[in-house]
């Protein structure tokens, strides 16, 4: 078993610049093991999700506007 650092942005793995590994000719069946723990990323989601539900909160608190989103473009373009 070959064991390799690198770092991974969500998307690919980029291996570290000292990282060295040996070259191949057929496929090779990998496992990719996280050292850290990941948890800090759930906790990002769930911001976003409170952040969201206080802002339908805020939407749905608000009165309707009594006019027209037309009206309201063409009365900004009058200033």
């Amino acid at each position: 078993m070959l064991t390799v650092r690198g770092v991974y942005d969500g998307k690919k793995v980029r291996l570290l610049p000292s990282e060295r590994i040996p070259r191949v000719r057929r496929e090779v069946p990998v496992a990719i093991v996280f050292l850290e723990d990941v948890t800090a990323e759930d906790g990002r989601a769930q911001r976003q999700i409170e952040i969201a539900m206080r802002m339908r909160a805020a939407r749905a608190a608000m009165p309707p506007l009594d006019i027209s989103i037309k009206e309201l473009v063409e009365a900004g373009r009058e200033r």
